[in-house]
C-alpha cells in the first residue's frame, strides 16, 4: 500500500514536470515565432506563426497546439495593430486557419513524421492557399463590407496573386524544415538528460522495442 502510494506521487510529480516542460517549450517556440514574424512585418506574406503552430502540434497535440494558436495570434495581432492599423479585424478568419492546421497537426501526427521534406512543404503551401482564400473573404466581409459576391472575391485573389505566390514558396520552404527542427530539439533534449519530451506518444511498440535495443547494445559495447 505504501509503495503505491509513493509511486502514484511520483507519477503525479513527473506528469507535473512533463507539463511544465510542454507549457515552457510552447511558449519558447511560440514568443521565437512572434520575434522572428514582427522582425520581417514588411516582407509580404512571409511569416513564422503556422511553422510555429504546425511545430507545437506535432510535438505535443492538439490542446497544446490549440494554446499556442490562440495566444500567439493574439500578441501578434496587437502588434500588428500598432503598424498597420485594421490588419487585427482579419483574426477570426486567421484563428478558423490556425485551428484547421492544429486539428490536422494534432490528429495526424503519425503519418506527417514520416513523410519527406518537400510532402511537408506541399502541406504548408496549401495551408497558405486556404489562409489566402479565408482571409481575402475576411476582408471583403469585414473591411469593405460587401455582401458575398463570387465575381468580387474572384477579382480581390487575383488582384493577390503576387502575395499568395509568396505565402506559398515561403510556407513550403518553412514547413520542409519541420523535421530538421523537431531533431534540433529532441537532440537538446537527449544532451540535457531529459526524458520526459522524447515523444514516447510518436513511437510504435515495435520502435520503442528496437531504440530500446539499441541503447542497451551501445550500452554493452562501452
Amino acid at each position: 500500500m505504501i509503495e503505491m502510494i509513493f509511486k502514484k506521487k511520483e507519477l503525479s510529480q513527473s506528469n507535473r514536470i512533463e507539463t511544465i516542460l510542454k507549457m515552457a517549450i510552447s511558449a519558447s517556440l511560440g514568443s521565437l515565432g512572434i520575434v522572428l514574424s514582427t522582425i520581417v512585418v514588411f516582407v509580404p506574406n512571409f511569416e513564422l506563426i503556422s511553422v510555429t503552430i504546425f511545430l507545437v502540434s506535432l510535438l505535443f497535440g492538439i490542446y497544446y497546439g490549440l494554446i499556442t494558436a490562440i495566444s500567439v495570434s493574439i500578441v501578434y495581432e496587437f502588434i500588428i495593430s500598432a503598424i498597420f492599423g485594421p490588419a487585427s479585424y482579419l483574426i477570426v478568419f486567421k484563428l478558423v486557419c490556425y485551428i484547421v492546421l492544429v486539428l490536422i497537426a494534432g490528429l495526424a501526427r503519425r503519418i506527417l513524421l514520416k513523410l519527406s521534406f518537400w510532402e511537408l512543404g506541399i502541406i504548408g503551401s496549401l495551408f497558405a492557399l486556404m489562409y489566402s482564400i479565408l482571409t481575402t473573404l475576411g476582408f471583403q466581409i469585414v473591411i469593405i463590407q460587401e455582401k458575398i459576391v463570387f465575381r468580387y472575391l474572384i477579382s480581390l485573389l487575383i488582384a493577390g496573386v503576387p502575395f499568395t505566390i509568396a505565402h506559398v514558396v515561403s510556407n513550403f520552404i518553412l514547413f520542409s524544415l519541420t523535421k530538421t527542427i523537431l531533431n534540433w530539439i529532441m537532440s537538446a533534449f537527449k544532451v540535457r538528460g531529459l526524458k520526459q519530451l522524447m515523444l514516447p506518444s510518436l513511437l510504435t511498440k515495435d520502435e520503442k522495442q528496437s531504440k530500446m535495443i539499441s541503447v542497451r547494445l551501445v550500452d554493452e559495447t562501452f
